[in-house]
């Protein structure tokens, strides 16, 4: 499956043909915002617009439609799914560390897991068999809708005439799955700490509207495009400062030693779990000067990637473990950050609260709530 998604469905090529999707998503969260701001609303539930914004992209890319609350049996909403999951992703299971225990299922972690995975199945058997109906129905039309399930579902059929690829529908719930938690959550928590962190740093927030502002003005009639995004450094180094500071994951996936080794003077034995602090790594003060405190200028003129190349800041890993979902992660994250910043002014009142929750992601504890007030000349354009 890592290999599948490297060599075929998460490729940089592969996510540029999903560009209108992100694009047309941002654009009806800016236009829900800016409809509740031209109503009166106060404050909006940023985290709430977040969450939604990303889980629309990510299930359009994997399913060619939007999820609703709907989907799972029981009314179940899928917020509420994917804490679950998260949860027993993340969870202290005593097992791990007296094997014999698990045959007893002493803390309820395997039944909670058999009903999770019930009610996941049952969803994803209906996403797939939506897809083979309607191609069964428009065959040759329906097969160039190119959502990622239709690709695997045309890479399942070459997989019978081909030994190379062999794609089951096992596979493709797999990945609907990945998709879902390696996208959703991370890229609307690395959002969402982007946007805690200018606001209560404004120097930084009002240095990102003016770059973008000179680039696009205030008075074009149309929003940004991700074409634009390159122009922007000091938005680039706001990403890199905030992966930094809160990157998508404290810990990276654990790996484990298959044979002993000294690394730094340690001995490593075989069979050994070794996770990587990479939350620890951006406070690290031998390797930044100040590291507590949010400076996106620390990375203007300096070349310092994080794909893997640098090690000091690693938020998706590195090498043939790392994340393969970075192009389309980074998408999300910088576009959605450049709309919120340009079309918006956003104001707190009282202090951002940044106290952090537990997890394999680490969001926030407590939903943003910001005022937004239209910075753009013209009213929402079309």
């Amino acid at each position: 499956m890592k290999n599948l998604c490297t060599i075929e469905l998460l490729t940089p090529k592969r996510n540029e043909t999903f560009k209108s999707v992100r694009e047309e998503e941002v654009a009806t969260m800016i236009h829900s915002i800016w409809k509740q701001s031209e109503q009166g609303a106060r404050c909006v539930d940023l985290t709430k617009f977040l969450f939604s914004l990303t889980l629309n992209i990510v299930s359009r890319m994997s399913a060619g439609r939007t999820f609703s609350d709907h989907e799972f049996r029981g009314g179940r909403k899928f917020k509420e799914i994917m804490g679950e999951v998260m949860a027993l992703a993340d969870a202290f299971v005593i097992a791990d560390f007296i094997p014999l225990l698990k045959y007893i299922d002493l803390q309820g972690l395997c039944r909670q897991m058999k009903s999770l995975h019930q009610i996941y199945d049952e969803f994803a058997e209906k996403v797939i068999d939506e897809h083979i109906n309607r191609r069964s129905q428009k065959a040759e039309e329906e097969r160039g809708v190119k959502d990622l399930v239709n690709i695997m579902l045309n890479m399942s059929e070459a997989g019978s005439h081909s030994a190379e690829i062999k794609v089951t529908r096992l596979n493709i719930k797999a990945m609907i799955l990945d998709m879902l938690i390696g996208g959703v959550e991370s890229s609307s928590t690395t959002v969402e700490w982007a946007m805690r962190e200018l606001l209560r740093n404004p120097c930084a927030m009002a240095t990102t509207q003016q770059e973008i502002e000179s680039v696009v003005g205030l008075d074009r009639n149309c929003l940004l495009k991700e074409s634009d995004i390159k122009n922007y450094e000091y938005l680039r180094c706001v990403v890199k400062e905030t992966f930094r500071l809160h990157p998508p994951g404290p810990l990276l996936v654990p790996h484990q030693s298959t044979q002993g080794c000294n690394v730094g003077g340690y001995h490593i034995p075989t069979r050994t779990r070794i996770f990587v602090n990479i939350w620890a790594m951006g406070r690290d003060e031998s390797i930044w000067d100040d590291p507590y405190h949010f400076k996106p200028e620390i990375f203007i003129g300096k070349n310092i990637d994080f794909r893997g190349q640098h090690y000091e800041l690693l938020p998706f890993g590195t090498g043939r473990r790392g994340c393969p979902g970075i192009p389309m992660g980074l998408s999300v994250t910088e576009l959605t950050l450049a709309q919120l910043i340009h079309c918006f002014h956003w104001t707190v009142e009282g202090e951002v609260n940044m106290d952090e929750m537990y997890g394999l992601t680490v969001p926030g504890k407590f939903p943003i709530f910001s005022r937004p007030s239209w910075r753009l000349a013209s009213k929402f354009p079309g």
